[in-house]
């Protein structure tokens, strides 16, 4: 019976890179497999965390491989994708990361990967619904990291204006990792009060905050990084990580990823960002935010953008 904790990377840009150092300095992963398709690459990348490993006392160990090297691994990570645009929406990277998902699901699925998906390629809603039908798992073993890195970047500007602890901020983005998500400022809450009633007791701090403003804030945000270093990387990394360690140990987390509905919030047969409890079988449950009829109309209107994304998706390949 396997002890050790395998999980592989398929993507050894930026964002996977970042997200194999991470995992290596959090103790979370003891074999550690990289994956491109510039192997050389991979293996230089894999050298050098091994490394970067051995600075630690986890004794993680870290190879290249290749997609056989997934049969047996607990978790696989899809970061592989291609370059956003300065400028441009997630939305842009449709058809090229349809097509970098379907040439590595069926070839993970094939080498007898059981695990769970993690996905970050974007758009990662479209992505990960698409991820499902390539391998026929079900929604709880096909996790998408969708609005969990919005939701601390609304959380991290609430900080800035509040003069508290992000962490101590309870506030959830949700529907489209993208211009479309929403937040449901009724079930924002610190220092133990609704968002609403410490905005209230607190009108020095408060002063002039508009959750719009806040929100579009944190969006803009990505696209800075962006214009700057040409993408985001250790906000998801650490995001994606944080994913991970709920599932690896069992932490029953709340956050909110991207996961097919199934009924919840009115919908089915879209994968959007919603609360969901993480454990060590991948999704154990939906968390039921109560909308406001307003809120409610924004993430209906959001999930509406993700189905017209959807309905744009190139057909799926043909199984041979």
């Amino acid at each position: 019976m396997r002890t050790r904790t395998k999980i592989a990377i398929v993507g050894t840009g930026q964002v996977g890179t970042a997200t194999a150092f991470e995992l290596i300095i959090t103790g979370l992963v003891d074999d550690l497999v990289l994956i491109d398709l510039n192997a050389q690459a991979a293996a230089s990348q894999a050298m050098d965390l091994n490394q970067a490993a051995s600075a630690q006392s986890f004794g993680t160990v870290v190879t290249s491989g290749d997609y056989t090297d997934c049969g047996d691994a607990d978790i696989v990570v899809i970061t592989a994708s291609a370059k956003l645009a300065p400028g441009a929406d997630r939305g842009s990277l449709l058809q090229s990361s349809s097509a970098i998902v379907d040439s590595i699901v069926p070839a993970v699925v094939e080498a007898g990967f059981h695990g769970i998906f993690v996905v970050i390629t974007n758009p990662v809603d479209v992505i990960t619904e698409r991820v499902a039908k390539l391998s026929g798992f079900p929604r709880d073993r096909v996790i998408g990291t969708g609005t969990a890195l919005d939701s601390l970047r609304v959380r991290l500007e609430l900080a800035r204006i509040f003069s508290v602890d992000e962490q101590s901020i309870q506030a959830y983005a949700m529907g489209e990792h993208g211009d479309t998500q929403m937040v449901p400022w009724s079930a924002v809450s610190f220092w133990g009060k609704p968002l609403d009633q410490a905005i209230a007791d607190n009108p020095e701090r408060a002063s002039g905050v508009d959750p719009d403003t806040v929100l579009d804030d944190a969006k803009r945000s990505a696209f800075q990084i962006v214009k700057g270093k040409g993408t985001t990387s250790f906000g998801i990394a650490a995001t994606t990580c944080s994913i991970i360690a709920s599932i690896v140990r069992d932490e029953h987390s709340i956050i909110p990823v991207s996961v097919r509905l199934e009924g919840e919030y009115g919908h089915r047969d879209v994968c959007a960002g919603v609360p969901v409890i993480l454990g060590v079988n991948g999704i154990q449950e939906v968390v039921n935010i109560h909308l406001s009829d307003a809120e409610k109309k924004a993430f209906d209107a959001s999930l509406e953008h993700i189905r017209t994304m959807q309905e744009a998706m190139p057909p799926l390949p043909e199984r041979g």
